[in-house]
């Protein structure tokens, strides 16, 4: 019985230890990417303030009717930021994306859109 607590303790402390990209209730960084597409979302990324593409956000593919919460970093508080996701099939979205005020990021199979 030890070994199951610790186990459960140790993934507690996982989960709360999560990635900055995950986000926390009520935080105007966050946002929750909903996935309305036929295939796995696999990739999100957004354009740095240097140009350059962020690393990979998701660490695990965004089914077909889930969603994952998302927050972008202290600091950034840019409303436009370019944004690109890849899907399971190679298809993709690269286009920009106001984020101020945002609750989701919708993507369906022929656009992607903010609510």
């Amino acid at each position: 019985m030890k070994s199951f607590a610790a186990t459960a303790a140790l993934c507690a402390a996982l989960l709360i230890a999560a990635p900055a990209a995950q986000a926390d209730d009520g935080d105007d960084n966050a946002f929750v990417l909903v996935n309305k597409s036929t295939v796995d979302a696999i990739q999100f990324f957004t354009k740095r303030k240097d140009g350059t593409w962020s690393k990979d956000w998701l660490k695990m593919p965004v089914k077909p009717a889930t969603s994952r919460s998302l927050k972008f970093f202290e600091g950034d508080e840019r409303c436009e930021v370019q944004t690109r996701i890849v899907f399971a099939d190679a298809s993709e979205f690269d286009s920009p994306v106001d984020y101020c005020g945002v609750t989701n990021l919708i993507v369906t199979d022929k656009n992607m859109f903010t609510q």
